[in-house]
């Protein structure tokens, strides 16, 4: 019977794909906006393994934090991996400082992938051409696309997880096989999948777990059309606006299937409904998720709201973020434990950078995570300042880890940095002093680091950093080193943390592996 019910999924699949492709190769090729390259934000935005590693290294995230994050880069979402990082990091992704343009370059680069690069450069040569000379343009016939591994091993050398991913375009249609296997059809802009399905598919703000099934977007002048059907009955109906200006609005009908095992070891089936909406815009996105039969309940919200304004003396730049949940939640919705966990969870920043040629910069980092368990919220505040020429810049901050208890325990961090640059080539060295001061006991050992960065351009860079996190090197001493090397045909990346201490010799403590062949 499953076997029956897949194949009825696969004709629907190749009926939507015939159907977008008879109407729409006649159809005008600005009827439809232009589907944006998939970037991590409009802003640039940047995270990769060796960031998190360091983050985790220098105590300011632990290992479950630190995890969660890397799964989500491991699965391309790194929208929402930064969101992570700037709730427990209370550091942000995105920079305003030329100095890390190559680095910001290479990661993007890195965890998006050739196809990404393409379609920007597409969608830019697109915009030049006349309408006439669009219509006459097809896709190419010659396959073209990426093999690609990440792994990631812990402090045993065990593999502690990979993901394996070959793509392949040809014409109007893409296959992707590994870890997430799907098939996808595009044609002035109506779109068919069938497989595994998931956020990017759909285009939802609110991450998805993986469906096994089928799904359609087709637009129809500015609106778009969307249904989606799994292999456990699940059924999905959108509507979506798009506006030129980056308004987009879409409302969505879910009727979910679960199967349970009742008392009297019956398979009982369960009928859901929910309404999913979401609003974008150039002031950011909201999306909820509401369940009717949890009607008392707080439905699922995620907000994310940024302002950034330019004046000739200053660029001051302000961004929030924040989920909001009752005890329910939809089952399709593919959480962090910690969000999961919480009523509130949510980060503020505010950034004043001025604009003489220093580039100086005053911020400030705000966290709030209210647990569903009890009514108690746990707050932490950052205040940083830098400033300095390339040559040598410096940056303090200062991190009250609960502002529940007045402040009781605080992290100093102040670190410089020394970069030149010829051409395209950076040398940087950096070096580190973190702290913690706890009320009535006064400071603890402090973490010292020093380090050197090299960067040749977007693709080859290395970096090895020395780091003494117990105050003395006899207690424990920390390496740590990332390697990036590739053209555009071949990408490679190395991230790994040795540590050594009293009692043990220097061995891996945790590990990121990254490779891609395109072709």
């Amino acid at each position: 019977m499953r076997n029956l019910y897949c194949a009825k999924i696969l004709f629907v699949a190749l009926v939507w794909a015939k159907i977008a492709a008879a109407i729409n190769d006649n159809a005008p090729v600005e009827d439809y906006p232009a589907e944006a390259p998939v970037t991590a934000n409009a802003t640039d935005l940047s995270l990769d393994e060796a960031q998190v590693f360091e983050w985790w290294d220098s105590g300011i995230i632990d290992g479950d934090e630190a995890r969660e994050i890397l799964d989500l880069l491991e699965e391309g979402n790194t929208p929402e991996a930064c969101m992570l990082a700037e709730v427990y990091a209370l550091e942000s992704c995105a920079t305003d400082n030329p100095i890390e343009k190559q680095h910001r370059k290479a990661s993007a680069k890195k965890n998006l992938g050739k196809e990404t690069a393409r379609t920007e450069d597409t969608h830019t040569s697109k915009e030049k051409v006349t309408r006439a000379q669009k219509k006459d343009a097809r896709p190419s016939v010659i396959p073209h696309g990426y093999i690609e591994w990440r792994g990631r091993t812990d402090s045993l050398g065990h593999l502690e997880s990979e993901r394996t991913e070959l793509r392949l375009h040809f014409y109007r249609y893409s296959l992707r096989l590994g870890t997430q296997s799907l098939l996808t059809y595009k044609n002035a802009g109506s779109e068919a999948h069938l497989g595994q399905i998931s956020t990017k598919e759909l285009r939802s703000n609110i991450p998805l777990d993986t469906l096994w099934g089928t799904a359609m977007l087709y637009p129809i002048w500015k609106f778009r059309l969307g249904a989606l059907l799994d292999t456990a009955k699940t059924t999905r109906a959108s509507l979506g606006f798009v506006h030129g200006n980056g308004t987009e609005l879409e409302l969505a009908y879910w009727r979910h299937q679960h199967t349970g095992t009742g008392g009297t070891s019956e398979t009982l089936r369960t009928e859901r409904h929910s309404v999913s909406a979401m609003a974008k815009g150039n002031w950011g996105s909201f999306a909820t998720w509401w369940i009717p039969e949890d009607g008392h309940d707080i439905p699922l919200f995620k907000i994310q709201l940024h302002y950034r304004e330019k004046t000739d003396v200053a660029i001051v730049a302000w961004k929030a973020d924040a989920y909001l949940h009752g005890n329910s939640l939809p089952k399709e919705a593919h959480l962090s434990s910690t969000i999961a966990d919480s009523r509130f969870w949510g980060s503020q920043t505010f950034a004043v950078t001025a604009a003489e040629s220093w580039r100086s910069k005053f911020g400030v980092n705000a966290r709030t995570i209210i647990p569903l368990e009890g009514d108690s919220s746990r707050t932490s505040l950052k205040a940083s300042a830098e400033t300095g020429p390339g040559a040598l810049r410096g940056t303090a901050s200062a991190t009250c880890l609960s502002a529940e208890e007045r402040c009781r325990q605080n992290d100093f961090d102040l670190r410089i940095k020394s970069s030149w640059n010829v051409d395209r080539e950076q040398l940087a060295f950096s070096g580190k002093i973190r702290t913690r001061h706890t009320l009535d006991e006064g400071f603890g050992m402090p973490l010292y680091e020093a380090g050197v960065a090299y960067s040749q351009d977007a693709f080859n860079n290395a970096s090895v950093t020395f780091t003494i996190p117990k105050g003395t090197p006899s207690r424990e001493i920390r390496l740590r080193s990332s390697t990036d090397i590739g053209n555009d045909f071949l990408q490679l990346s190395l991230a790994v943390t040795f540590r050594r201490t009293a009692e043990t010799p220097l061995h891996p403590l945790h590990a990121a592996f990254f490779a891609r062949f395109n072709f």
